[in-house]
Formats: structure tokens, C-alpha cells, sequence
């Protein structure tokens, strides 16, 4: 088995408005806060990394080995290649595939899936993949996710929600890059549909996540029959 990080510039869905802040994950599913600064225990949240701007041209003068989350390895200095550091749920050394929820809790049969605020006073339901054994070709990784809500598939394709080959960084080696200054999180952030007025209607209804990761060896799934939560009274200012 394998086991499930995100430029902005990867995410093949119009998610920029979205993520454009840090996104705040509680521990406690009822409660909310758009604080761009915090972030509850149990969560990864982002891995946001910004330097200050550069006085001359050439290489910044940030250091390349440090990276906060990172599990790979380090080193490299201002003029040779910067190694990889891996980081949002990523480990080549550790074949299992399994996937959070906001209170850090493995997700399995009967767990709860709880919609939080996110940036900019948008509602979302965070997922945090973890996975590995396999060496990554590239500095991010694509999964198929699918949220079907008993009663509230009211996507285009028939699911709650539905993103094919969803971009996820796990590299942030060059979140350190002065000229870069970067963003990447450890969550997929799955969206209600438009249909939806109020989020909170799917608390307590059954759920079904499906993922599958991609990967260069082939493509590993992963599924869990879910129970939503959602008590929002009110997201962003």
C-alpha cells in the first residue's frame, strides 16, 4: 500500500479565492474563526513560508534548509541545488495511505466529517491525505476526490463535491526561495455545492469520501463511510 501539500498555481480548480488566506482548522467542529494567525491542535493547517525581498539580484538570502513540516531531508546551500523537503503528509519511506479529518483523527467507517470557515468567509470541509512509499518525479502529487452527501449530491456530475487530478505540494524546499515567498497546505479542501444555502442542513447525514492518489507506481483508492457535521453560524467578518 501507499500512502494522501499545495501551490496555488498546481490547483486545477478555482480555488484561488478561497485559499488566499490561511485557513483555520478547529479542533472543535462547532466552532469557527477566520484568525489568518492560528491554527487548532491535531491540524497540519498550511506550511506558510515568506522571506523578506532581496536587496540585489541573485540568490536570496533565505536559508534553503529549514522548512516548518518538512519530514525529508535537508541541506544545500545559496549556490548549490536545494534539496527536497517533504512536507504535507508526504513520506517515501512509509507505504500507507490514510486521511485525516480536522481533529487529526485517521478517517475510517463511521467517522465524522466536519465542514469548518475557511479564508475569506468561505465554508469548507478540510481532508488531510498522508501516504507515501514511492519516490515522487515531481514537487507535487495529483488525487481524484469525491464527497457524496446523502440527499445533497447536487453537483454537475451528481456528488457533493468532485475534483479529478487535485494538485497537493509536497516539496516545500522552495517555499524558502526568497523569490518565491510561497504558500502550500496540507489539506484537499472540499466545497459544498451552489445548490446548498446553508451548510448546516447535511449535519448528521451519511457520507460516502472516495481519493485516489496517483502515483508513478499506479493509482491507490481509498474510501470511508462518513457522517457530516456542520453547526456554522457564521463565517468570516
Amino acid at each position: 500500500m501507499v500512502g494522501i501539500p499545495v501551490r496555488l498555481g498546481s490547483v486545477p480548480l478555482a480555488l484561488s479565492a478561497a485559499l488566499g488566506c490561511t485557513v483555520n482548522i478547529n479542533n472543535d467542529p462547532t466552532s469557527q474563526s477566520s484568525d489568518p494567525t492560528s491554527g487548532g491542535p491535531g491540524t497540519s493547517g498550511e506550511t506558510p513560508t515568506t522571506t523578506d525581498a532581496p536587496t540585489s539580484g541573485g540568490t536570496g538570502t533565505s536559508d534553503p534548509g529549514t522548512s516548518t513540516g518538512s519530514t525529508g531531508s535537508t541541506g544545500g546551500d545559496e549556490t548549490g541545488p536545494v534539496l527536497p523537503q517533504w512536507c504535507n503528509g508526504y513520506n517515501p519511506d512509509t507505504a500507507d495511505f490514510t486521511v485525516h479529518n480536522n481533529k487529526d483523527e485517521s478517517i475510517m467507517d463511521g467517522s465524522t466529517l466536519a465542514a469548518e470557515c475557511g479564508g475569506q468567509g468561505s465554508v469548507m470541509i478540510p481532508v488531510f491525505p498522508h501516504f507515501g512509499g514511492f519516490m515522487a518525479v515531481a514537487d507535487s502529487v495529483t488525487f481524484d476526490v469525491i464527497l457524496d452527501v446523502e440527499g445533497w449530491n447536487l453537483g454537475p456530475n451528481g456528488h457533493f463535491f468532485e475534483a479529478l487530478a487535485h494538485g497537493h505540494e509536497i516539496n516545500c524546499a522552495q517555499e524558502q526561495d526568497t523569490y518565491y515567498g510561497g504558500y502550500s497546505y496540507s489539506f484537499i479542501p472540499i466545497f459544498p455545492p451552489d445548490g446548498i444555502p446553508d451548510v448546516n442542513v447535511i449535519n448528521g447525514a451519511a457520507g460516502h469520501l472516495h481519493l485516489t492518489l496517483h502515483t508513478p507506481d499506479g493509482d491507490v483508492p481509498f474510501d470511508a463511510d462518513v457522517v457530516m457535521s456542520a453547526a456554522i453560524d457564521q463565517c468570516g467578518y
